[in-house]
């Protein structure tokens, strides 16, 4: 037998989402504090407290330049790179409106930007473009497999566009554009074309000599290297159009009006100085592409399915892209999180919007796009963290085999719980598992081809004989259902069945055909857009579970006089609002459905310490076995995917027991005490905030 192995990782947090944001530095905290306590004029001011403002904020401008290399044109302080997004398509755009140079077109049919870009470049194209009633159409440059702007398509629109937007290096996957390719290709076809630069995931980690190029803007944030948020600045080529956003009080000389905020300017003039003087805390570029090598070889031996979706050779050192076959990015970022290693989806998580429009545009496989990982680490990060996080990912690894989530070679003949009804979704559609662990069954009810490659997982880690996979609606014969029953079935599976799956040969015992499962057996109610109801076991006539078509239970449920359908528990095939499992009196009117009812736990976390009080975890078994709750109390782990079995379970058992939900952040937790009230739980709460408040107070 093959034990499941509590996990327990370092409590010390790995972030590894740098691209997102970045811990500010100890140096440069000290600068800020050092600003805010000491040197608290305003820089506007005539005296001496003003005189000393006013030198950080001379100095810090002075600094800035070095940095990016430029000795003239203009750089002005601003909250961010948005903002400076903003100012540049705004003075761009206004340029084009009024005052457009002789050989810039008239009527502008294009507002160029690369397919790559952040959100914010081409939202404020459009913003402004319907502001300011421009008119153009917004057009995104190609990009390659690779992520490389199409340098042909831009030579064959430039010339009639307002305005062109590249970045230097792309947030998600650290690709690294060729900005002297792109000027060739920009300015030879015209010359004066604004040319907006987003240079936040460059500063720090490419030599940037601004002054070597044309580039008219480029945008920086201070949060993306170590600096606080709500500071940044930007680069203003001398010459380029220029229309201030902000006005009134004429601060930096008139082009971004607003008291400047000092202590994060101070920030920034700490950072500099440790850019120029080459601070060790920073590593060497050689330094960082051994760390990603690092990082890389530890993935790829934890993860055999992975594949790299960002070419190491044109990309920054810092940033990793993968997805890994058959595995959600949702699993993966849970499974690192509670093993305190932070990173980030390169998806929305939703098939109704497509994962990741970058990975998208570079026109890589869906699953790519779909359950991509972006792993981000920074200049400051130490090869002490790189070493620790490649340990932890080995055991969050070994957490996703354990649940099956990821093939293995070892027989997990495991001793895992994982029996009765699971829930599978992917968006608000349900699939759901029918496991009877002593006989290695089971049936899977509306399958999703999304979760084909998790459900073959499953079968073969468990050695699962699979009885029959049924939909509650038609498929054709290349349908998932079909396809999977090729892949996974059992003899008796691959036999005649109807277009919903059900084997023709099924016995019938008063007027139902019946599949067994264990001591189970699941009946199939009407001919047309069926329901399935499971029994008991040993108890052929009182159902516990509904699935599918409810409409077509409730229509029949006068003629099944044999079978007692008012306990029941009805699985939805569509749960938008994470019902979970709702009681039979509601399907059949009734009883009123309830509404999110206040069932958070904001304070006397104290019950959390009790003996008597029941806590159960709703994470999945990965996160469970990575991260165990540092709580006293008495602890279950019963995951958001098998909430309807324990309901059934144990309703009669622990309905008048004090009952607490957790979950990382308090969503999941929030679903399943919802569910266990309206079942009739009579004392159940949940964690408001989830794991991630909680050891923040036990810190």
């Amino acid at each position: 037998m093959v034990k499941l192995v509590q996990i327990r990782p370092v409590a010390a947090e790995l972030y590894l989402d740098c691209n997102a944001t970045t811990p500010v530095l100890p140096e440069i905290a000290q600068a800020v504090t050092h600003v805010m306590g000491d040197i608290f004029g305003n820089p506007s001011s005539s005296h001496i407290t003003g005189l000393k403002a006013r030198y950080i904020l001379d100095s810090t401008r002075r600094l800035a330049r070095q940095v990016i290399g430029v000795q003239d044109g203009d750089v002005l302080f601003t909250s961010g790179a948005t903002e400076g997004i903003q100012t540049a398509v705004l003075s761009s755009l206004h340029r084009a409106i009024c005052c457009p140079p002789e050989n810039q077109p008239k009527n502008p049919r294009w507002l160029l930007y690369g397919a790559t870009e952040h959100k914010a470049v081409p939202q404020a194209l459009e913003h402004w473009n319907k502001v300011l009633r421009l008119g153009a159409e917004l057009k995104a440059i190609p990009v390659d497999s690779k992520g490389l702007l199409d340098q042909d398509f831009i030579q064959a629109h430039v010339a009639d566009a307002a305005m062109i937007c590249t970045m230097a290096v792309n947030n998600e996957t650290g690709v690294q554009q060729d900005l002297v390719a792109l000027e060739q290709s920009i300015r030879s076809v015209n010359p004066t074309i604004p040319w907006l630069v987003d240079g936040v995931q460059a500063l720090g980690k490419l030599d940037m000599q601004l002054a070597n190029l044309s580039i008219d803007y480029a945008a920086f944030s201070g949060h993306k290297l170590y600096a606080p948020k709500g500071i940044g600045f930007m680069y203003v080529r001398k010459g380029a159009p220029f229309t201030p956003l902000m006005i009134g009080g004429g601060q930096e000389s008139g082009l971004r009006s607003g008291t400047e905020n000092l202590p994060g300017i101070a920030a920034l003039h700490a950072l500099f100085e440790m850019l120029l003087a080459d601070s060790p805390r920073f590593s060497s570029h050689a330094q960082l592409a051994g760390y990603r090598e690092q990082l890389a070889e530890a993935l790829q031996a934890a993860f055999p399915t992975l594949v790299f979706n960002n070419d190491f050779d044109v990309s920054v050192a810092t940033t990793l892209n993968f997805s890994v076959k058959g595995v959600s990015s949702r699993d993966i970022m849970d499974v690192f999180d509670a093993a305190n290693i932070r990173v980030s989806s390169g998806s929305a998580c939703s098939s109704k919007v497509t994962g990741s429009y970058v990975l998208d545009a570079m026109g890589l496989d869906f699953w790519r796009s779909q359950s991509a990982i972006r792993l981000s680490f920074g200049p400051a990060t130490s090869a002490a963290d790189i070493a620790a996080a490649c340990s932890r990912i080995r055991r969050a690894a070994q957490a996703l085999q354990q649940s099956c989530l990821l093939p293995t070679d070892v027989n997990s003949d495991s001793d895992t719980d994982l029996n009765g009804i699971v829930q599978w979704r992917y968006d608000d559609q349900c699939c759901y598992l029918i496991i009877d662990k002593a006989a290695r069954q089971l049936i899977i009810i509306d399958p999703l081809a999304p979760l084909a490659e998790r459900l073959e997982n499953l079968v073969q880690c468990r050695g699962y004989r699979v009885q029959a996979i049924v939909t509650s609606q038609p498929q054709d014969q290349e349908g998932t259902g079909p396809m999977l029953a090729q892949l996974l079935c059992a003899s008796g599976c691959d036999e005649a069945r109807d277009q919903y799956g059900w084997p023709q040969s099924a016995p019938e015992a008063e007027g139902l055909s019946q599949v067994k499962i264990g001591e189970r057996t699941l009946y199939r109610i009407g001919q047309d857009n069926p329901a399935y109801v499971l029994s008991a076991q040993n108890a052929p006539n009182h159902i516990e579970f509904t699935f599918g078509n409810t409409n077509t239970a409730v229509a029949a449920q006068s003629q099944l006089s044999q079978l007692t359908l008012s306990e029941s528990v009805v699985c939805p095939p569509i749960d938008a609002h994470y019902a979970l499992a709702l009681r039979w009196c509601e399907v059949i009117g009734e009883c009123a459905q309830r509404g999110d009812l206040d069932l958070g736990l904001d304070d006397e976390r104290s019950v959390l310490q009790q003996p008597e009080t029941l806590v159960i975890d709703v994470r999945e078994q990965q996160e469970h076995l990575m991260q165990p709750l540092p709580v006293a109390a008495e602890v279950l782990n019963v995951p958001l995917t098998r909430a309807a079995q324990f309901i059934v379970d144990k309703r009669a058992k622990l309905k008048d027991r004090t009952v607490i939900c957790v979950c990382r952040s308090g969503h999941r937790s929030a679903a399943v005490a919802q569910a266990l009230v309206r079942h009739g739980f009579t004392k159940v709460r949940h964690l408001t905030g989830g794991l991630a408040l909680l050891q923040e107070e036990l810190a």
